[in-house]
């Protein structure tokens, strides 16, 4: 998937209010909330979630930060991991730095391990110093600093007068950077054009559409051979009952997500809920598939029920499903139809399974 999943999770929390409060988890800090201020001492690993987030404390252990806007103006002994919408950092970090953001200001910032941050927007001040390996990745870039190796991906680039490399430079640009003379002075620099047009396909949409065809009919063809039941059972009862179903999946579809959350907010369940959570999320992107090879059937109904009939109409159905998700207009729409059918057949095919076994006193 191309986005980190870690930034969906934090819209669970959003709905919990202002917090500050801290909860252990035995080795860990767990913060979870809509604005966070940390400005104490965290002697433990500290992981927070939010919508607004904002740490000047110091941390002893790892830091991990998932929220919309984060502003880090503190200290850490160990690493430090951000995944946010709009980030700021500043500070000290002795360990190592990884940021996942759509917009970054870097500035005042010491680190002591490497660095690896993706971003289409970056902007690192001249005050920055990265005392190991640092890579970046960007659309456009603005870069000042000190660095011992520095490694670039990006389409634009603007050096600082200032910037200081001691090392190596590589940069991957559309057009050749203006490197000051004087980093060229002590530095070794290697500069290479973007990929070429023929490579770049593995970055087009045809194979987005292809990558999106193949990750959705292969855990279906696994099923096949590993969990035929549940696959047959889910697509029989979208078959039988497809208006029942729709209704249903809408229904479990609403209510699902409020569950976790309201087991999230307690302090027992945040982590057990999170985990759920994300475990709902991937199914809801597997769920599309029940739906499309029911589509598929639609077109082989002469053909003899078997596997064969299933392989095709995983294929076709699926194949028909991405090319729908290509018009603009109704992409979402069809995407959120098939999901609630897929959705439903799943969830009322194993609840009728877990009251049969138990009927039959087998659980």
């Amino acid at each position: 998937m191309k986005k980190i999943i870690s930034l969906i999770v934090f819209i669970c929390f959003t709905f919990c209010g202002n917090i500050r409060a801290q909860v252990d988890f035995g080795s860990e800090d767990f913060l979870s909330g809509k604005n966070i201020k940390m400005q104490r001492n965290f002697l433990n690993n500290l992981i927070v979630i939010g919508s607004k987030l904002d740490f000047s404390g110091s941390s002893y252990e790892d830091i991990a930060m998932f929220g919309i806007n984060i502003n880090f103006n503190g200290s850490s002994n160990k690493d430090v991991y951000i995944a946010g919408d709009t980030v700021k950092i500043s500070g000290n970090i002795k360990g190592n730095l990884r940021v996942l953001a759509r917009n970054i200001a870097i500035d005042k910032l010491r680190v002591n391990g490497s660095v690896n941050i993706v971003s289409p927007e970056i902007v690192m001040s001249d005050s920055v110093q990265c005392d190991k390996v640092s890579k970046i990745w960007s659309r456009n870039a603005q870069i000042g600093g000190h660095y011992r190796i520095l490694h670039i991906k990006t389409k634009n680039i603007i050096f600082s007068k200032n910037i200081d490399i001691q090392d190596s430079l590589f940069v991957q640009s559309k057009e050749k950077p203006a490197i000051p003379l004087n980093v060229l002075k002590h530095c070794h620099f290697v500069y290479q054009p973007q990929l070429p047009q023929k490579s770049q396909f593995f970055l087009s949409s045809k194979f987005r559409k292809l990558y999106s065809f193949l990750s959705l009919c292969f855990p279906f063809l696994l099923m096949i051979l590993l969990t035929p039941r549940v696959l047959n059972e889910t697509i029989e009862i979208i078959e039988k009952n497809p208006a029942w179903i729709f209704f249903s999946g809408l229904l479990l579809l609403i209510l699902t997500p409020v569950i976790l959350i309201l087991v999230m907010i307690t302090v027992v369940g945040a982590p057990l809920g999170l985990i759920f959570f994300i475990m709902y999320l991937s199914l809801l992107y597997l769920c599309r598939g029940f739906t499309c090879i029911v589509l598929g059937k639609m077109f082989f109904k002469k053909l003899k029920e078997g596997k064969i009939k299933i392989i095709l109409s995983i294929f076709l159905g699926t194949g028909i499903f991405v090319l729908l998700t290509t018009i603009p207009k109704i992409s979402y729409f069809i995407q959120v139809i098939f999901i609630i059918f897929g959705f439903g057949g799943l969830v009322i095919g194993r609840i009728r399974m877990f009251l049969k076994l138990r009927k039959e006193n087998l659980i």
